[in-house]
């Protein structure tokens, strides 16, 4: 059994763990955090049960670790318990996707527990119940055994809960609460003092299990204060330098030159990118869009175990065999359709969901679209001119491909996404950049017909990317569905007309053959 105390006239808490099994243990943690928009800190308490694996403490220390660090890293404009249930949430997403990827993932249940101002919030996902003590009344609020990492989207209850004076709450784990015998904590009453909490948790203990008890006190008392988090850039990295734990191994060829690595720490590998400047709230937006995005084209970030002190993202290694867009295409020559159609659908899938998180008007730098060896594309995103809750970003100034009114400072939604796909689209077929995407770019640029250009491209496509490239955003098409399901369409339609043709051409040559050879038959006899 492990207890900890923690004593301050505004809160204490006792919390600890008792009997660990073979393959499930519990393990709770807690900490003063800093407060959103001039609210004052409060107190975070993690309780994190873990069923079905190996090595159940080291795992679940890793995952209080991240979960820690991932909370000082979410964005400022974001409520305390938004940033926690974000938090959960990234958590729950990492396990989804490693079972989808056939991976043995433990049965995970987590409780936060947040204490400020004279209020609580508890977000329960997962078997982890808390107890709530009036007197000598007790009222639970019952976990359900529905584990983290079931579903992509996460399945979290959230309760606000008024606090008293020394009347005290419980958080364990649901089974231990329902074997547990709480008639000393009912009985303590209003006389419970915090010197008092130790004693009354302890015997909780002796089972497996952990539990976090915590004692409001008096509402007048200012909580100790904690500093919010600054993150400077990182100027100058060279292989073999250490980043906040990492080590940087080499530099990638792709993205943006001297500021991705690879990189190492625990026993883990990752792309470390480094940031432009210093981490701000558009930053960590920016992360957390790419956190809350379940679709394979786009990086998985990683979670550090330790607090970051400077500005640098991690994301999970790309498949084998990555390159980036702008090399490959270098090696490839002309493209023909079907090759680009299945590039570019690849990167709709991954604009769109960057889009329903409020991300739009993308830089599609080919630099930053890797393709692995199996045609898997995976898109590295790091400018947008919109992100969630932010003003409006600068365009860098010689980024290609944008749209016009992007680069202008016009007004924008996402057709100026559909534009940087079309460009994208003509950049791959033809190996140059549409004028209208182009620095020089704007309302008078004319659109060059591919037709005449290229072999077999389909019948169309021209008209297609022309209306999708137009300098308006009124003239484009309506949505990302409808560009993708007219360039669709018409490739269908020239894989049918190719047998076609190529059957009347037989049928020509052979009506030439039984014309021509009576004709060539009897010029041989004349002559003889």
């Amino acid at each position: 059994m492990s207890l900890q105390l923690l004593e301050h006239p505004a809160v204490s808490l006792a919390h600890g763990h008792g009997l660990d099994l073979p393959s499930q243990a519990a393990r709770a943690r807690a900490g003063w955090v800093a407060g959103r928009r001039g609210r004052p800190p409060l107190l975070l308490v993690a309780l994190l049960w873990g069923r079905s694996c190996t090595n159940a403490v080291q795992m679940l220390g890793q995952y209080l670790d991240a979960l820690f660090a991932d909370y000082a890293c979410t964005p400022e404009g974001w409520s305390e318990t938004q940033a926690a249930r974000q938090v959960l949430a990234a958590l729950n997403l990492q396990l989804f996707r490693r079972r989808q990827a056939g991976e043995a993932v433990p049965e995970l249940s987590a409780g936060l527990l947040l204490v400020q101002d004279g209020e609580a919030h508890f977000l329960q996902a997962g078997a982890i119940g808390l107890v709530r003590f009036f007197g000598e009344q007790a009222h639970g609020l019952v976990g359900r055994d529905n584990p983290l990492g079931s579903q992509a989207e996460l399945a979290v209850i959230q309760h606000s809960l008024p606090l008293a004076p020394n009347q005290p709450l419980l958080m364990a784990p649901q089974p231990l609460l329902e074997v547990a015998d709480l008639r000393a904590l009912c009985k303590a009453g209003a006389g419970l003092q915090p010197g008092d909490l130790a004693d009354l948790l302890g015997p909780l203990l002796g089972a497996p299990g952990a539990a976090a008890l915590v004692l409001p006190g008096e509402p007048h008392w200012l909580p100790p204060s904690a500093s919010g988090g600054h993150w400077p850039k990182l100027d100058g990295a060279v292989p073999g330098m250490q980043v906040d734990g990492w080590t940087l191994l080499e530099p990638c060829d792709y993205g943006p030159p001297g500021r991705l690595f690879r990189a190492r720490a625990e026993g883990r590998e990752a792309l470390l990118w480094l940031a432009e400047r210093d981490a701000d709230e558009a930053f960590w937006q920016r992360e957390w869009v790419l956190r809350r995005s379940p679709v394979a084209t786009l990086p998985q970030v990683l979670s550090p175990r330790q607090g970051r002190q400077h500005a640098f993202q991690l994301f999970a290694l790309p498949g084998a065999g990555a390159q980036s867009l702008a090399r490959w295409r270098e090696g490839q020559g002309p493209l023909d359709a079907e090759t680009t159609f299945g590039l570019v659908v690849q990167l709709i899938e991954a604009v769109r969901s960057l889009q329903r998180r409020g991300m739009q008007g993308l830089w599609l730098n080919p630099r930053q679209i890797l393709l692995d060896e199996h045609g898997r594309l995976l898109l590295l995103p790091e400018f947008a001119a919109i992100l969630p809750g932010v003003a409006r970003q600068a365009a860098p100034d010689q980024a290609v491909p944008l749209s016009p009114e992007l680069r202008h400072g016009r007004a924008l939604d996402g057709s100026a996404d559909q534009f940087a796909l079309a460009a994208l689209v003509y950049w791959l077929l033809s190996g140059r950049w549409p004028e209208a995407a182009r620095p020089e770019g704007g309302q008078a640029s004319r659109y060059v017909p591919l037709a005449g250009q290229l072999a077999d491209l389909p019948e169309g496509w021209d008209g297609v990317l022309a209306k999708a490239l137009a300098p308006h955003p009124g003239a484009r098409f309506e949505a990302l569905s409808e560009f993708q399901s007219a360039l669709e369409r018409l490739l269908v339609q020239a894989r049918r007309q190719r047998p076609a043709h190529r059957r009347g051409r037989s049928r020509r040559l052979a009506v030439a053959l039984m014309l021509g050879l009576p004709l060539l038959l009897g010029l041989w006899l004349g002559l003889g």
